[in-house]
């Protein structure tokens, strides 16, 4: 079906996305990890027991963030009228002129602050695609699924796990090439290169109205 094509398309569009910004903020700023909070969680308690209070204030404050970015989400789900993938959208443009402007502070910690609060919003507005949930934001899970649906096919023959491993493998693909492009273009320009983000993020705002299109031609 048309709308599913679509969604998937978009999917992976905003896969790229998160990719730039994982190997953005990991090459530009102390391996620091702003799409997700696992290894930041391990950084602050190291932190704390090596007795490293301004990193560990930090850590705090990425960890605030990133809560607020899903408290956003849900208080914007309810009191916004507007679908919340434009709200994505905006954030992650918005993150992406803060992260531009704060670079220009030197403080790597600082400048990447935006992200923490923008990367759980995608998460939670592109959560699923073609029946299938996956996150565009970091690929523990979608290397899950992808081995698991991939062995599945194997065992069984079934054509709708195979269909489900082709969707996971090319997330994180795609995942993949916005992480590659984000370390070629900041080998290039440094840190300033995150204004390219602007690329996949305005390819991704393409297939969202590509996407809504195919649903309003289908309800036709």
């Amino acid at each position: 079906m048309i709308i599913v094509k679509r969604q998937i398309q978009l999917h992976h569009a905003v896969s790229v996305i998160g990719g730039f910004w994982g190997g953005y903020t990991i090459f530009n700023h102390l391996d620091i990890f702003a799409n997700a909070q696992t290894g930041n969680l391990i950084k602050l308690v190291l932190s704390v027991c090596s007795f490293q209070l301004d990193a560990v204030l930090y850590m705090l404050s990425y960890f605030g963030l990133y809560i607020l970015g899903n408290a956003f989400y849900a208080v914007a789900r309810q009191k916004l009228g507007v679908s919340m993938k434009i709200v994505s959208f905006i954030v992650s443009a918005l993150a992406i002129v803060m992260v531009g402007v704060l670079n220009f502070t030197n403080n790597s910690f600082l400048a990447v602050m935006p992200i923490f609060f923008a990367a759980p919003v995608q998460w939670n507005a592109f959560k699923t695609a073609g029946g299938n949930s996956s996150s565009t934001i970091f690929s523990s899970n979608n290397v899950r699924q992808a081995v698991i649906q991939l062995t599945q096919h194997f065992m069984n023959k079934d054509k709708k796990s195979l269909r489900n491993a082709r969707f996971y493998w090319a997330t994180l693909m795609f995942f993949h090439i916005g992480v590659a492009a984000s370390c070629l273009l900041s080998l290039a320009l440094g840190a300033q290169s995150i204004w390219f983000c602007f690329v996949p993020l305005g390819i991704a705002v393409v297939f969202y109205y590509r996407y809504e299109e195919a649903k309003i031609n289908a309800f036709k």
